[in-house]
């Protein structure tokens, strides 16, 4: 479900590649008007983050989630018949509305399933699973491009219609296969719900749901270490959404055919899988690896975004490696920080609301990636995006090593007694 969301989200890119001067005629984009359409995705995905949390426990996964994807396929499905741009940006605000509930969903339901040691290899395996489909839905979108004119609707259209469907047929699966929590599933018997259930609560102790009350919220606001998470993740998102909107109109930058920057789209998603995996790996495996793995993803994707950006343009192999980097990093960083964000906490109310709450920033990071590379900086490479991206990964760099520092002095102090972490004497940062 979260592979045709990805691609659902990013198929404006696609279709503006595939048949750029027949969208542009049809729905009178100008300058900015792609940018808006892109843009309005996010203010209603980043608004119902939080709501949809609630909806999550109260209806279950899989009539919650899978009523999400089926709505939201009806909204791709009509992006394909719109007439104008005013249409698709509204289209797009109503997509961002329904796709708010998946992802936040999807850490929390893992986080309620899973012990802290095994949780970033889950979260990464879920999302990059998602990014390397949707790097294949890149060649998908190309095919889709070529029954420009059938019926007398241009390619993009098509796109649009042909992967809207797919995502209903999807969503009904959904219906039918999603499980619940560990507590309400029922293709458990007793005794392995059992064993779910007091594997979660000898790891953290919150095994049991408990309801979210105005003072937890307040309290969970107040707690920096959230807002930090949050806010790493609008970084690593400025750089994953940069890419997805943006990276046609780099490989045209380079000197690609419209053609060619198609089908070179697929390759740097599909390599994202490896260091995704290896560093998900070595953050559960090894003790104490989670903040170096971030810090590697970090540099790479500074590495990546550098090379991409500044070799000359007749090291089209050298700027091309680039994106491979800059891709597999940021999208490898986005597992890391949602499993370490859900390792550092207790209580199944604050993993709802930190889930929706980290996730609702790379709301915030989509938004950024459409304000800061600007349509008109293109054939200058965008260098106001380029250099935010380097320069917020230098930040989180900074910031990563401070909040390891910061969790080994807490471990410190409750290990001589003198503090009490998230409320259990037992419980100990993951660092």
């Amino acid at each position: 479900m979260y592979c045709i969301s990805s691609i659902d989200r990013k198929n404006v890119s696609l279709a503006r590649a595939a048949n750029n001067e027949a969208m542009q005629d049809e729905l009178d984009l100008g300058t900015s008007r792609y940018n808006i359409i892109t843009l309005l995705f996010f203010p209603p995905y980043i608004i119902f983050e939080l709501p949809s949390q609630l909806g999550l426990r109260k209806f279950g996964p899989r009539y919650w989630l899978g009523s999400a994807t089926f709505l939201w396929g009806l909204v791709t499905i009509g992006l394909g018949f719109s007439n104008n741009w005013i249409a698709m940006a509204a289209m797009r605000a109503l997509l961002g509305m329904f796709e708010a509930c998946l992802f936040p969903g999807a850490a929390y339901l893992i986080a309620c399933w899973y012990p802290r040691k095994q949780m970033a290899r889950r979260s990464a395996a879920f999302y990059i699973t998602s990014i390397a489909v949707g790097g294949l839905g890149n060649l998908l979108g190309y095919g889709i491009s070529m029954m420009h004119r059938i019926q007398n609707y241009s390619g993009w259209r098509w796109i649009f219609i042909i992967e809207g469907i797919l995502t209903v047929v999807i969503a009904v699966m959904g219906l039918l296969l999603l499980v619940d929590f560990p507590d309400r599933s029922t293709f458990l018997t007793p005794e392995q719900k059992d064993m779910i259930i007091t594997r979660i609560h000898r790891d953290r102790g919150d095994s049991e749901a408990d309801p979210m009350t105005k003072a937890k919220f307040i309290s969970y606001l107040c707690e920096p270490k959230i807002w930090l998470f949050a806010v790493w993740f609008c970084v690593t998102t400025l750089g994953t959404y940069s890419m997805s909107y943006f990276l046609p109109r780099i490989l045209r930058g380079m000197g690609f055919t419209d053609t060619m920057s198609q089908v070179l789209l697929a390759p740097p998603y599909v390599w994202a899988v490896v260091p995704a995996m290896v560093h998900a790996y070595c953050a559960d495996k090894f003790r104490n690896m989670r903040a170096w793995m971030m810090l590697s993803g970090c540099f790479q994707c500074i590495l990546g975004t550098i090379l991409y950006s500044q070799l000359p343009e007749r090291m089209k192999a050298g700027r091309y490696a680039g994106t491979f980097l800059a891709v597999g990093a940021a999208n490898g960083n986005v597992g890391l920080i949602i499993s370490w964000s859900q390792c550092s906490i207790r209580n199944q109310s604050k993993r709802g609301f930190t889930s929706a709450l980290v996730v609702a920033f790379g709301g915030i990071g989509g938004i950024l990636a459409s304000l800061l590379f600007m349509d008109k900086e293109a054939k200058k490479g965008y260098p106001t995006g380029v250099w935010s991206v380097v320069g917020l990964n230098c930040f989180q760099v900074f910031t990563v090593v401070g909040m390891r520092f910061f969790f080994k002095y807490r471990n410190k102090l409750a290990d001589e007694g003198k503090v009490v972490i998230e409320g259990d004497p037992k419980f100990r940062y993951q660092l």
